[in-house]
C-alpha cells in the first residue's frame, strides 16, 4: 500500500543528554518491526548513533532520521543531540517536525536541557508533548517528575498514563484516556 503525504508525521524527540532519546527511538523501530532487535547505546549497536564519535561518546552528536510504518502512516522520527553544545542540531529538527515530543528522565526530573529546548518549541508553535521516561529505575519518581513539569511548563501539562510499581518493580501502564491498563 502506498503511502500518502497525508499519512507522513514527522516527530522530534528532544531531551536533556541521558534522558533517554536514542533508546526511546530504537524501542520505537523494535515495537513497528522496522528493526528484529533492538540496539543498545552502550553497546554501540543503536540505528539513530552510527558514527564512530557517538559510539565511543555514548552520546548523540547529530540528528537523525529514522522512519517507521504504523497501521497506514510513515512516521518519520528525529532523534536529536540532548547536550547544549549541539543546540542548533534540535532548532533545524524543530523547523521540520509536526509534533516534539520532550522525554524526561524520572529519576533526574526536569534538567536543563530540558528547558532549553522547550523555549525553542514554544517560540516555533510546535504541538509537543511530555514523555516520563525511564520509570523502571531505581530511583524514579514519576509523581515528583510530573509535579516539576506543571511547575514549569504550565498547568496544560495533563498526564494521559500513569506507571505503576515504578522502580526495578514496574511492569503495567495505566491509559487514562482508555480506562485500560497495559
Amino acid at each position: 500500500m502506498a503511502i500518502t503525504s497525508k499519512n507522513i508525521r514527522n516527530i522530534c524527540l528532544l531531551g536533556h543528554s541521558g534522558c533517554g532519546k536514542t533508546t526511546f527511538a530504537e524501542t520505537m523501530l523494535f515495537e513497528s518491526g522496522s528493526i528484529s532487535r533492538r540496539g543498545t547505546v552502550e553497546a554501540g549497536t543503536t540505528v539513530s548513533d552510527f558514527t564512530s564519535i557517538e559510539k565511543e561518546r555514548g552520546n548523540s552528536l547529530f540528528s537523525t532520521l529514522m522512519h517507521a510504518k504504523w497501521k497506514d502512516s510513515k512516521i518519520n522520527i528525529l532523534d536529536t543531540p540532548g547536550l547544549d553544545d549541539f543546540i542548533g542540531e534540535v532548532v533545524s529538527s524543530l523547523k521540520v517536525c509536526d509534533t516534539a515530543l520532550v522525554l524526561v528522565n524520572a529519576a533526574h526530573g526536569v534538567e536543563v536541557s530540558t528547558e532549553l529546548v522547550w523555549e525553542y518549541v514554544d517560540q516555533f508553535h510546535t504541538p509537543a508533548m511530555f514523555v516520563v521516561n525511564q520509570v523502571d529505575h531505581d530511583k524514579s519518581d514519576f509523581e515528583s517528575t510530573l509535579d516539576q513539569i506543571k511547575s514549569r511548563f504550565g498547568n496544560k501539562v495533563l498526564p494521559v498514563q500513569y506507571p505503576l510499581n515504578q522502580g526495578d518493580n514496574f511492569n503495567t501502564i495505566v491509559d487514562a484516556l482508555r480506562m485500560t491498563m497495559y
